[in-house]
């Protein structure tokens, strides 16, 4: 009869664990054993899951900006800008996966768009200095809002009411703000979900994961320019089984350690996770359950 030979990595990427009390135990038997028939080859190790959404806007000033103040009586920014902001993390133990490609991984997970459309009439039909474009674009929006204030005043006799009301003035409001784009900009607004893997090292209970800086976002850990995100495990003191050195069958007992998340010295997410490698291993005559 052949044995299948099992290799088990306790740390990885199919599934989170959650936060653990700082009483319970979490074990996992390690070395060489069978088990329902098969060779198993154990080895408790603990990867975190350093979760990070970042904000990113975007502003494309108005090809009109300058003429803003001018013909509709509001300054406009004229420069065009990019940042990013960390809003939310989160850390995790990842668990039941089979192998670490790297000992680092930074993964696009979604991005959600929830800024305007980018749908701008630059009135480039005729020939024209951008002033003078400017002064038309600025026309048409005054003439926009006189025929909203038509509408709205029923000077258009009886023609427009109801559902065909509503929709006229959609159509209006929908022009006017695209005419508005050519002076004010667009402001675009999109959020990002990246996932750092780290593997945790007993040597290193403090490791710097990434950088990050409002100009650029996410960084790699050796990229000087931005601020570094942080990750800090302190073990507790925990009462572990005595267990006896006789013994053959290995267990390794996970310590429940605060993990923190920080950037520039800002704490960003804390959780109580079990590390295996801070913990200890303890044998006994039998398999425990």
């Amino acid at each position: 009869m052949r044995n299948t030979i099992t290799i088990l990595l306790c740390a990885l990427v199919a599934s989170i664990s959650v936060e653990v009390s700082a009483q319970q135990l979490v074990k996992q038997r390690i070395g060489t054993y069978k088990e329902s028939g098969n060779v198993v080859v154990s080895e408790a190790t603990t990867t975190l899951a350093i979760d990070l959404t970042i904000e990113c806007e975007e502003f494309e000033a108005g090809p009109y900006a300058r003429y803003a103040q001018k013909y509709l009586g509001k300054r406009a920014s004229l420069v065009s800008r990019v940042s990013y902001d960390i809003i939310g993390a989160d850390i995790a133990v990842v668990v039941d996966a089979p192998y670490l490609a790297s000992s680092l991984v930074m993964n696009d997970q979604c991005t959600v768009c929830v800024g305007d459309d980018v749908a701008i009439d630059r009135l480039s039909a005729d020939e024209q200095t951008q002033e003078a474009a400017a002064a038309k674009a600025a026309e048409k929006i005054y003439s926009l809002r006189a025929a909203r204030e038509d509408l709205v005043m029923g000077e258009y006799g009886d023609g427009v009411y109801g559902a065909g009301l509503d929709a006229a003035l959609r159509e209006i409001d929908r022009l006017e703000q695209e005419y508005l784009k050519l002076f004010y900009g667009v402001r675009t607004t999109t959020i990002a979900h990246e996932r750092i893997l780290l593997p945790v090292s007993a040597d290193s209970p403090n490791s710097v994961v990434a950088r990050f800086n409002s100009e650029e976002g996410l960084l790699a850990k050796d990229n000087v320019s931005g601020d570094i995100v942080l990750v800090a495990i302190t073990p507790s003191d925990m009462t572990y089984p005595a267990g006896d050195e006789k013994r053959r069958v290995a267990y390794r007992y996970a310590n429940n350690a605060t993990v923190v998340v920080s950037y520039a010295q800002q704490k960003l997410a804390s959780r109580v996770l079990p590390i295996f490698e801070f913990g200890k291993t303890v044998y006994y005559a039998a398999p425990s359950h």
